[in-house]
């Protein structure tokens, strides 16, 4: 079938530099690793997904992993429909991570007796805990993965389900040292096993793209060295599992630059606030960067203002709703949502800001935090950000004019920088997200740099930004970044199980010293799910702030209603602070399906939580709130 009638639209020139050249390098159903190093916007999804059916052949499957909830959401459903077009026999469709229960979620694609693919429910077998791996495709975060290559139970159900397709794994650069451990341990299990694998980044460096080589090559062909070249951008190279051969594809002109009109403006204030139910300083100034934005007589204007946290996405969202005029409509998304309220966001954004402009808004604004970054397809006019990694705006400003067919594309990127007291730039605002060190140096290039176009500029840049924070550099940021990487990457050697050519005895692949829970795919992962509740004046409890849905004294069999009511959150002190009612009722004792959950129990619908000076509560639009104590005036 050809690539239109895949996708619906024809290859672009890095797509067909795929259909033209793969053939010939990769061959079928045989160990190979193909990295694609491609600008945000330009169809990595796509690429990948052909790629893999090409180099799985025809008796493979296909898993794509991506780093979060929300992106994987999001690539279900596009996997879903590429499948109904794709795949000429019957196949369950999943989709697996924390958020979608432990039996995670799927369909099954089956003949209808007519040309195409009909839904059905997914069998129950493929509902079990670690199982929905084992379909003929299936979409996950990238935590199901690397589960397979640390030493817990099941493991090896996992990896027997994950080796029968080929690996997709899409924005490979956003992981830590710990996750790049763990998957530099996959790739050499899934190149000893001879399983294709496809690697996806618009930001990767090029230091990054040969060692997640080499460690594939490691497992399928042990005592050869990767040879030396150069990978490509925009464009991809595959490495021949067997010989190590590499085949380079690029650079690939795109036919189009897009330019990113980069401008640094001073965000002051402080980033906590004064009185309750007061926005933050911080927070009122960057709404009003934005607000200015939408200048008298402006008829269309979508603007996206991506935070680097939840707190300030929700109180930039309601200062931008108290000084825009009426008329320009303030979006907001995050991942602090209950899963039902999160999918209809998404879509909803999707089809606001997405491909198809029909039903564009006029005017608006989409506040968000991280979660744009990777995966969800939108598009709109201005972006603004606050300060964070090089890569890590590139990816934001991926997200501005996206779709625009023009072969000279201006996208303006205004990056907010916070200050201290003193005015000065303050690098450290968000040191509990990003590296201090990262972060500087990435303000000094973008100050250095002006306009940034891609493809051109990118990889330049990314290596300038490798090159300030590695060597001798005697800067105690920068010392003190090198050390925290190091403690992230030494910290997997415990938990992650042998390279399959130094695995001597199966218990290894078990023999965790601590438990199953310490085992974690994310470093010092540390999270916890909060079910939302409102005591209704009977004194009852429901799952709904609006409507009677009582809340069960025993959990039920089909777990789903409480699941998808569920928000996953770090720990904070305001959970300790909560008394009996957020523990759950003695009927769930003993069930384990749905691990260390605190209830947060509204004393009415519309009454928040307050607990030792923390105001907490629920809203559909905000997501769950945490307003830390303030000063006493």
């Amino acid at each position: 079938m050809r690539f239109v009638d895949w996708f619906r639209f024809e290859p672009n020139t890095l797509q067909r530099s795929l259909l033209t050249s793969l053939r010939g390098c990769a061959v079928p159903g045989a160990a190979g690793l193909l990295v694609l190093m491609w600008p945000t916007g330009s169809g990595k999804t796509e690429g990948g997904l052909w790629s893999a059916r090409w180099m799985g052949g025809p008796r493979m499957g296909v898993h794509l992993a991506l780093p979060s909830v929300a992106t994987t959401d999001s690539a279900y459903r596009r996997v879903l429909r590429w499948a109904r077009r794709a795949l000429s026999v019957s196949s369950p469709v999943t989709l697996a991570h924390s958020r979608a229960g432990r039996g995670g979620q799927g369909a099954v694609l089956s003949h209808d007796g007519g040309e195409g693919l009909a839904l059905e429910a997914a069998p129950e077998f493929l509902q079990g805990r670690g199982r929905p791996v084992l379909a003929g495709v299936s979409v996950s975060t990238i935590d199901q993965v690397l589960l397979a290559v640390l030493r817990i139970r099941h493991n090896v159900l996992r990896m027997g389900g994950l080796t029968r397709k080929v690996l997709v794994v899409d924005e490979c650069h956003t992981y830590d040292p710990y996750m790049q451990s763990l998957l530099r341990t996959a790739l050499a299990w899934w190149g000893a096993l001879g399983v294709p694998v496809v690697l996806m980044s618009a930001t990767l460096p090029r230091s990054m793209a040969r060692s997640l080589a080499s460690a594939y090559l490691s497992g399928s062909a042990p005592g050869l060295t990767l040879p030396e070249f150069c990978p490509p951008y925009p464009g991809w190279f595959h490495v021949d599992g067997a010989t190590g051969r590499p085949t380079v594809e690029g650079p690939v002109d795109t036919g189009r630059t897009r330019n990113l009109l980069v401008r640094l403006v001073d965000l002051p204030g402080s980033h906590r606030a004064t009185r309750r139910d007061v926005v933050p300083a911080c927070d009122r100034a960057r709404a009003r960067v934005v607000a200015e934005l939408f200048e008298p007589g402006r008829q269309r204007l979508c603007v996206l203002a991506v935070c680097n946290t939840v707190a300030s996405a929700q109180n930039t969202a309601l200062a931008l709703r108290a000084m825009l005029p009426a008329g320009v409509e303030v979006f907001l998304v995050h991942a602090h949502y209950r899963k039902l309220d999160r999918a209809g966001v998404t879509t909803g954004l999707e089809n606001s800001f997405g491909k198809d402009r029909a039903h564009r808004p006029r005017r608006a604004v989409l506040v968000t935090t991280q979660v744009c970054e990777q995966a969800l397809d939108l598009d709109l006019d201005h972006v603004v950000t606050d300060l964070a990694p090089l890569p890590t705006i590139i990816q934001r400003a991926g997200r501005g004019r996206r779709h625009t067919k023009r072969s000279d594309i201006r996208v303006p990127v205004t990056v907010l920088v916070p200050l201290t007291d003193e005015g000065l730039p303050d690098d450290g605002r968000w040191e509990g997200i990003y590296s201090t060190a990262v972060v500087r140096a990435s303000r000094e290039l973008m100050e250095g740099h002006g306009v940034i176009a891609e493809p051109g500029d990118v990889q330049p840049l990314l290596e300038a930004l490798e090159d300030r924070l590695g060597g001798d550099n005697p800067d105690m940021d920068v010392l003190s970044h090198m050390d925290d990487e190091q403690a992230m990457a030494d910290a997997a050697r415990p938990v992650v199980i042998p390279h399959p050519r130094e695995l001597v005895d199966l218990f290894d692949l078990t023999d965790l010293s601590g438990t199953d829970e310490e085992a974690a795919t994310r470093y010092r992962l540390d999270s916890i799910q909060i079910l939302p509740l409102w005591r209704r004046p009977d004194g009852h409890l429901s799952l709904e702030p609006d409507t009677d849905l009582p809340f069960p004294d025993r959990l039920p069999h089909d777990l789903e209603a409480i699941r998808e009511r569920l928000v996953s959150t770090r720990h904070a002190t305001w959970q300790k602070h909560l008394g009996s009612d957020a523990q759950p009722p003695a009927g769930w004792a003993g069930d384990k399906r749905l691990g260390p959950t605190v209830l947060l129990v509204h004393p009415a619908p519309g009454k928040p939580v307050h607990a030792a000076g923390w105001t907490v509560f629920y809203d559909r639009y905000l997501g769950l709130v945490a307003r830390p104590p303030t000063p006493k005036e």
